[in-house]
């Protein structure tokens, strides 16, 4: 590894994490329910808490007298005062902690972090402390100053309108759904929180522990809030501590080899980027279990920059991460050269055939990033998080396979005789490392990643190790979950990948924050804490999806099963790799677990059991004692190959799993592997959620979900290919004008009815039920967009009936879509394309994503028909539409009056059931019923539930 970098030594190391430690607990006071009563609307007249003193001045300052100083002398004043309430007297032990650990300043001074924290409010930056304290007390100042970089949230509102009762007391998420604070409730409330924080543990910070340090005070400080007024309610102490902490960690190690400013505001900052498109990489595989391989392969060398960055050099932290890659806030330190050294050191922590770009930013100074600096550039917060990801964005995917000149080693020594390149990663031949060339990299692989295994895979032995390792701790773990894509598969034999998206354009740059407003004239402004809050906030959305919502839509299979053979040392199988046993005809997927020396079976067990044509209670029976061949796994439209007998000598049943497999789960995008039954129910519960969290802005923040059906051989490049697809559906043309036709303004919320069919509840209470949101439900109404302003919901000017629509009430949105296609050969997914408006050649993909409870009801209606006649009334309607019209009709069709009564007469003669006549219909559905048959809804209804869901 180079070392022609500048990097702190061991004490100035010791010195950034300890700072980081202090900025990231500065404002720890917060977190208790004294700081909560102390700004309710409805605090005791007598009530005092001095949130900031969070250690005893007393005892840091033991030395100082009245006369010198009068900061000092009022904390000591205060902290005496009994009838005044302080953190340090929620616990007691705090002071002593802070005061055990010291650190050495780059002005040659020692400090403790009691004394580093009591000053580090703004207000104190301007202070001479060495007349006072006899130590510049620079660190301190450091991050009084970083303290208002990182958030300036706090826009002037009237005074105290918007404060809270102490015990009714509500945090806001970034897009408005608010979350209760609890406290004065023993076991849960804040100052609960303050008093577990494991603060004797704070030397973690220097060792190997310090991300579990850091995950521990994560989870307690996100239960308080920076601020409580509404609506700058939205930060969470992590957010705010962890943005000032990563900012003055940047900072300290400039200040090192630079020496401290002329002026604070100067210190420079650039975004590194380590980007590296995962989901290109994974859509490179064929089989799920060597996604999976990539993608533990790149979490483990992500997880080691990380490690060298926030630990071994203590240069930066990583402030935003998504799937192109992870960017940190670095301090503006290298030349040319030295940057070119760290991209090595950063490049040598991956595999040679999955390297990441890395790259800097824009220089951006802690001044440009502060509203109330006079060096403050408005746009400069781009700089951090919205440029850098736009520039990854916009880059080529590096492909190993197009250089493999990087690769002669692997290609001369390396390579087994007449081998053929390998059909995982592309650039190492198959088998490779041939025995004895490569020590260095053999080992690393797993015993049983041998040539020879490798040889009858078609793979190189460094992706059968990364398969192996897979499938080697999911076989040695819990196994409640799974890694297969036969044991997701439904009954059928199918498979869905689940596709989200949130529109986060406009959001990560905070463009779309002056959207929310503060008082009448001053909206939000954006700042460092409210971008992390906002990334992190829509990634928790996504976490939620695949670990809470998935599992419980997906629900759990009865059970696996375990078959043990006979005579298991005459078998040559690899350890922990996937066969088939074909058990009279049928394959039955399983993977060799050779410690326990057993079979596991590994797809959907009612679905192999439907093929035999008995019961999944009557598979462990059907097994035992039977004689069957074993087989190299089948590939899509590739039978295996036979390589042994096996006699099975004993089955027992094993216990249940949940059938999904998350994929991806960042800010913008998510990506879960589900049974092709379950997925629309997965769909609508997302949905349900998204309006829940996200409906306050949906208007801003769109979601788009896709669905890829798809049998459960087809390659998981196919599959993943078309979800890529689909993330495009926004289309390039993003905000739309449509028309208000109705509003209906509840008690909870307001109805809002568009000419397009559209209806959207939008949510017009904060989340004490009571107070009027003012400031997120807002929509853009105007004649063009850029010039339309954010009118609240209730406000919003409806299109007259008649006389026309006046140009100037037009609402802009960008809307959400939903789409879905079956993979019933591959070459599908080159049908998933999409125009610059957002549409598909089909002419009725992708629908708005609130069509989807619409084609629901129509669906249930249309379930009332007898399935031939469900397929005798479509086929009817789009026979005469092809005839007419031919496969493209574009709007044609729909605009044709015989057409429609074509369609209403075919409906209307259909032989509906006796319970439900077709005059029993209501006349408005009986109207959506012909729009759909007349659009060609009713053709994609009967395709996704009879085609494909086969219902």
């Amino acid at each position: 590894m180079s070392d022609t970098f500048w990097k702190p030594s061991d004490e100035q190391l010791r010195t950034i994490l300890l700072l980081e430690v202090v900025g990231l607990l500065h404002d720890l006071g917060k977190l208790s329910n004294g700081f909560i009563k102390r700004v309710a609307e409805d605090r005791p007249a007598n009530f005092r808490y001095d949130y900031e003193l969070l250690a005893d001045p007393n005892m840091v300052f033991p030395q100082m007298e009245k006369s010198i100083s009068k900061h000092t002398n009022t904390m000591q004043k205060r902290a005496n005062d009994a009838n005044r309430d302080a953190p340090f007297k929620d616990r007691p032990d705090m002071t002593r902690y802070f005061q055990s650990h010291s650190l050495q300043g780059w002005d040659e001074q020692q400090y403790n972090l009691a004394e580093l924290l009591l000053i580090t409010e703004p207000k104190y930056v301007g202070i001479n402390w060495s007349q006072i304290l006899g130590k510049s007390m620079e660190p301190a100042k450091l991050i009084g100053r970083l303290h208002g970089v990182a958030h300036y949230e706090k826009e002037e509102a009237e005074k105290d309108q918007y404060k809270q009762p102490f015990a009714d007391t509500w945090a806001t998420s970034p897009f408005g759904v608010e979350n209760h604070i609890p406290v004065d409730t023993p076991g849960v409330d804040l100052t609960v929180a303050l008093t577990t924080l494991p603060l004797h543990d704070i030397s973690k910070i220097l060792t190997d522990k310090r991300r579990d340090w850091l995950a521990v005070i994560r989870k307690l400080m996100a239960k308080g809030i920076a601020e409580t007024q509404r609506p700058t309610n939205e930060v969470s102490l992590w957010d705010w501590g962890y943005t000032v902490a990563t900012m003055t960690k940047g900072a300290a190690a400039w200040i090192f080899k630079n020496g401290w400013p002329a002026a604070l505001d100067d210190i420079p900052y650039r975004t590194l980027r380590i980007n590296l498109n995962r989901l290109e990489r994974y859509i490179r595989s064929e089989k799920i279990s060597d996604a999976l391989g990539v993608r533990q392969t790149l979490e483990e060398a992500f997880k080691r920059v990380r490690t060298l960055l926030e630990e071994t050099y203590a240069l930066a932290n990583r402030f935003y991460h998504d799937e192109t890659g992870d960017y940190y806030l670095f301090p503006d330190l290298y030349s040319e050269d030295e940057m070119t050294a760290l991209r090595d050191a950063i490049q040598e922590q991956f595999p040679s055939d999955l390297c990441p770009q890395v790259h800097l930013g824009e220089r951006v100074t802690a001044g440009e990033l502060d509203s109330k600096s006079t060096s403050y550039a408005p746009q400069a917060v781009r700089r951090l998080v919205a440029e850098p990801r736009e520039q990854a964005l916009r880059e080529d995917a590096v492909r190993s396979d197009n250089n493999l000149y990087l690769f002669e080693e692997e290609w001369s020594e390396g390579r087994p005789e007449n081998a053929e390149i390998c059909t995982v990663c592309g650039v190492r031949p198959v088998g490779y490392p041939r025995q004895g060339t490569a020590p260095g990299v053999e080992r690393e692989l797993a015993r049983w990643a041998t040539q020879e295994k490798a040889k009858q895979r078609n793979v190189c032995r460094v992706c059968l190790d990364r398969r192996g390792r897979r499938a080697q701790e999911w076989v040695t773990g819990d196994q409640r979950g799974t890694i297969w894509t036969d044991e997701v598969a439904d009954d059928n034999g199918r498979l869905a990948l689940f596709i989200g998206k949130l529109g986060l354009e406009g959001w990560l740059d905070g463009t779309l924050l002056s959207t929310i407003k503060v008082t009448g004239s001053t909206t939000k402004k954006p700042s460092p804490a409210r971008l992390y809050r906002i990334a992190e906030t829509a990634r928790s959305f996504w976490r939620q999806v695949t670990d809470e919502i998935a599992p419980k839509t997906v629900g759990r299979r009865l059970f696996r099963l375990a078959l043990y053979p006979h005579a298991t040392s005459l078998l040559d199988l690899g350890d922990y790799h996937t066969y088939e046993l074909n058990v009279d005809g049928f394959v039955l997927s399983v993977v060799w677990d050779k410690p326990n020396g057993r079979f596991l079976s590994v797809e959907n067990l009612a679905y192999f059991a439907s093929r035999r044509g008995v019961g999944q209670n009557e598979l462990a029976g059907l097994l035992q004692g039977q004689t069957f061949n074993i087989l190299e796994p089948s590939a899509f439209q590739q039978p295996g190959q036979v390589l042994n007998t096996v006699q099975i000598e004993r089955v027992e049943k094993l216990g249940g799993y949940q059938p999904a497999i998350p994929l991806l789960a960042e800010p913008g995008v998510c990506m879960i592997l589900v049974p092709a039954d379950k997925v629309l129910d997965l769909a609508r519960t997302v949905k349900r959620e998204y309006e829940r969290q996200m409906g306050r802005v949906r208007d801003r923040l769109p979601l788009y979900m896709g669905l890829v059906f798809c049998p459960r051989r087809t390659p998981i490049r196919a599959v993943l290919e078309a979800g890529r697809s689909m993330l495009n559906m926004a289309g390039g043309e993003q905000w739309k004008d449509w028309r208000l036709k109705d509003k209906s303004p509840n008690p909870g919320e307001c109805e809002l009815v568009f000419e397009n069919g559209i209806t959207w509840r939008v949510p017009i209470l904060a989340g004490d039920c009571k107070t009027r949101d003012k400031w997120y439900p807002r929509l853009y109404q105007g004649f063009v967009q850029r010039d339309a302003k954010p009118t609240l919901v209730t406000e919003l000017q409806i299109n007259p009936p008649k006389g026309g629509p006046n140009p100037l009430w037009r609402v802009w949105v960008r809307p959400s879509r939903f789409d879905f296609e079956f993979l019933d050969t591959t070459g599908r997914r080159f049908e998933i394309c999409y125009g610059k408006d957002g549409r598909r050649p089909r002419r009725t993909r992708p629908f708005y994503l609130e069509d989807m409870d619409r084609l629901d009801v129509l669906w249930k209606l249309m379930r009332c028909l007898a399935t031939s006649q469900r397929h005798q009334v479509i086929r009817a309607i789009e026979t005469t539409r092809e005839t007419w019209y031919g496969r493209n009709d574009g709007n044609q069709a729909q605009s044709d009056d015989v057409l429609w009564q074509f369609v209403a007469d075919t409906l209307a003669g259909a032989t509906w059931p006796k319970e439900q006549p077709w005059t029993s219909i209501h006349s408005e559905w009986q109207e959506k019923l012909i729009v759909a048959g007349v659009s060609g809804e009713l053709a994609d209804l009967a395709e996704l539930h009879m085609e494909i869901l086969k219902e």
